[in-house]
Formats: structure tokens, C-alpha cells, sequence
């Protein structure tokens, strides 16, 4: 079957497509104006180019086995649109809308990374992400269908393709007169205002999915994870993803000396716990500006998350060979220890989990307000 449909880039906002020789498609890729133009300097055609080439390779092999995975349709694909989405610290993502014939139609993710450590962490999170794969039914992050590399005249480029979820957006604390509140951004660069009652089900659900992912029996956690990046996405019920994996592993080896394997269990869940409810309240205004404390509300939804992610992972004796009663045994066990111990702990957790020099010195502000909280909530339920 001869691959040849039609190809068509995009730019988000841009209503006409974006074509050889354009002023846009000469525009540096990083998406900053450069003063003379440097060799080095990759720009959005050449980057859109290669992807282009990418996809097209082996007769388009990798995204019709896509498309027909994600239930797209059957048949030739004639239309591919490719929308350079935005400009990450690591990645440059892509959307791919494919059409086969009729009505059917499926978006992708195309992740490429001209430099390193993109590259290197391109092959690390596509490792990642295939073992997560079945791990958690229904799945909260993205599948994915192949990775690889290009050489161009710019350089090694590096790709994976993946899952796009459909109606699903980053969300971002933003201020509004004198307080806080959450925007839904979409992709045409507009942004929804959502009231606290409609994002606390996000932030709920964004811990619940962590959780879900959390091995018991090892300590292995996704991290990091920042919601000023982008990590997680939306959709308008308050449904959540989480688009990205950049690591996984046991973060905190300060149990190792404890022998009762149960012991283990607890203290390494409660340096999770711990750790999420501080990385829970950190966000940039509008996703790029100055670091925000998101108010008490959110550290409420994050806690009920987890909680009834462990509760229901007992249901099901799912993922991990959880012992009857361990939820309900690690909440005694949080509430063994009062707000001073708690902010011992995690004072010790704000120089092991890498945080940076910003983001500690708003923690420590917050600090003692936070575990009083958390002592609040854990006494409510």
C-alpha cells in the first residue's frame, strides 16, 4: 500500500498554513528573535521538515500502525497535519492529526529533541512509558507506538510518537484582581477561568493517578513532576492525564536500615505523601511567571486523591500485592507524627527531592501552615 498523503504544517493562531519560504518558517525554532542567525540555530521549517521526514519513512510504517491501534480507521492515510505546539525545556512537541478515508481520524503526539539532554531523555522516557503501559487499567498516561532517530543537515534529531489526548489542556494558577485562580488553556492560546470548585476535582485526580502509579512494594514514584510545565492536562469534567514520564525510581533510601519490610513500606509512602503535598502546591503564574503557593483547597483534593487511590487499589488488589487494611494503617501511621515532626521530615525532603532555590524558600514560607493543615485533614478523615 503506497503511502502518499497529504502533508499540511501549522502553527497555533496562524489560520493559514505555514509553508516553505514563509517568514514563519524561517523563524528560529526556540521560538526567541536571534540577531544573525546562527548555523547552529535550528529553525521551525527545518524542524517541520524533519519530522515531515520522519513520519513518511518505511512508507509511513510507524503511523498507520498508530492510527490503527488508537482505532482511527483502516485504509491509506490521506491528510496529515502537523502543528508545532510549543517550545518545552527539552522537547519540541508536534500534534498530528491522520485521516484515513471517511470520517475516522486520530491525534498524535510526535515529541522530537534537537539537542541534549532532550535526546538522551527522549530515549528515557519512551523506556518508561512502554513499561508503565498496562501497569494502570484505565491507563493515565499516554501509549506509545515508536521511537527513533534522523540524521539532517542540522544534526542528530531524535522522535517518539505517541498518544495525544483529545480535549484535554494545561491548566495554570493565574491571578485575577487580589487572588489566585485556575485558567484552562486551550490550544488556540486561549484560556477558560474555572472556579476552585471545579478545579479541586483536577487537583483531586492528578494525586489520585500519581498514587495509582506508586509501586508499594519498591517505593518507585514518577518524579519529577511539575504542574508549571505542563505535566498533567485536563479535560472539562476534570478528568486527568499525565502527558509526560521524565523518571522513575525510589527517591529517598533513608528506610534502607529498617528490616520489617511492612516498616518500609510506611516510611517510604509517607516521603511520597509527604513530597506530593509540597510539589501539589507549586505552580507559576500563567504557567512561565513568578512561583505561586496554590491555596489550602488544592492540598485538601490531593490528600482525598490519594487516599482513595490506596483504597481503591485494595478493592482490586491491583498493581501490587497490597495487604488488606494498609490504607487505613498508613493513615494511623501519618497521624502519629504532629506538625513539627512532619516539617522535620519534610525539611529533610526539601534537600533530597532537588528542588530548586526558588521553589524552597516559598516552602519554607508555607511550611508551618502546611503541615497544621495536613495534620487537619488527616483528622477528618
Amino acid at each position: 500500500m503506497r503511502f502518499n498523503p497529504e502533508i499540511r504544517f501549522h502553527l497555533p493562531g496562524i489560520p493559514e498554513p505555514v509553508v516553505p519560504g514563509s517568514r514563519l518558517w524561517a523563524m528560529p525554532l526556540s521560538g526567541k528573535a536571534c540577531h544573525g542567525k546562527s548555523a547552529a540555530e535550528w529553525t521551525v521549517g527545518e524542524y517541520l521538515q524533519a519530522a515531515k521526514d520522519f513520519l513518511i519513512q518505511d512508507q509511513g510504517r510507524m503511523v498507520c500502525q498508530a492510527v490503527e491501534r488508537l482505532g482511527g480507521g483502516h485504509g491509506p492515510i490521506q491528510t496529515l497535519s502537523i502543528w508545532l505546539e510549543k517550545h518545552g525545556a527539552f522537547y519540541h512537541p508536534l500534534k498530528i492529526i491522520a485521516a484515513p478515508p471517511g470520517s475516522g481520524r486520530a491525534s498524535l503526539v510526535l515529541n522530537g529533541a534537537v539537542h541534549d539532554p532532550g535526546r538522551t531523555l527522549i530515549e528515557t522516557e519512551y523506556r518508561l512509558l512502554e513499561t508503565l503501559a498496562d501497569r494502570v487499567v484505565p491507563a493515565y498516561i499516554p501509549r506509545v507506538f515508536g521511537t527513533g532517530s534522523l540524521v539532517t543537515e542540522k544534526g542528530l534529531i531524535c522522535f517518539f510518537l505517541g498518544e495525544w489526548f483529545d480535549n484535554f489542556h494545561e491548566f495554570h494558577v493565574t491571578r485575577t484582581t487580589e487572588r489566585y485562580q485556575v485558567a484552562v488553556w486551550k490550544e488556540d492560546g486561549t484560556h477558560e477561568l474555572i472556579s476552585w470548585q471545579q478545579a479541586v476535582k483536577i487537583y483531586e485526580n492528578a494525586a489520585y493517578a500519581l498514587t495509582a502509579y506508586y509501586a508499594l512494594d519498591t517505593g518507585y514514584e514518577i518524579f519529577p513532576w511539575h504542574h508549571a510545565a505542563g505535566d498533567f492536562v485536563a479535560n472539562p469534567q476534570g478528568d486527568v492525564r499525565l502527558i509526560t514520564v521524565r523518571g522513575m525510581g525510589l527517591l529517598t533510601e533513608t528506610v534502607s536500615e529498617l528490616s520489617d519490610a511492612d516498616a518500609q513500606r510506611l516510611f517510604r509512602l509517607l516521603f511520597y505523601f509527604l513530597n506530593m503535598t509540597l510539589c501539589m502546591r507549586l505552580d507559576r503564574l500563567d504557567g512561565t511567571g513568578p512561583m505561586a503557593w496554590l491555596p489550602d483547597i488544592v492540598i485538601d483534593a490531593a490528600v482525598k486523591g490519594m487516599f482513595q487511590s490506596l483504597k481503591d487499589r485494595e478493592v482490586k488488589k491491583a498493581q501490587t500485592k497490597i495487604s488488606d487494611g494498609f490504607p487505613a494503617r498508613f493513615l494511623e501511621f501519618v497521624k502519629s507524627f504532629d506538625p513539627e515532626q512532619l516539617r522535620e521530615i519534610m525539611t529533610h525532603l526539601l534537600e533530597d527531592r532537588h528542588f530548586t532555590a526558588a521553589e524552597v524558600q516559598l516552602i519554607r514560607k508555607h511550611l508551618d501552615s502546611h503541615c497544621e493543615r495536613i495534620r487537619e485533614i488527616l483528622d477528618q478523615l
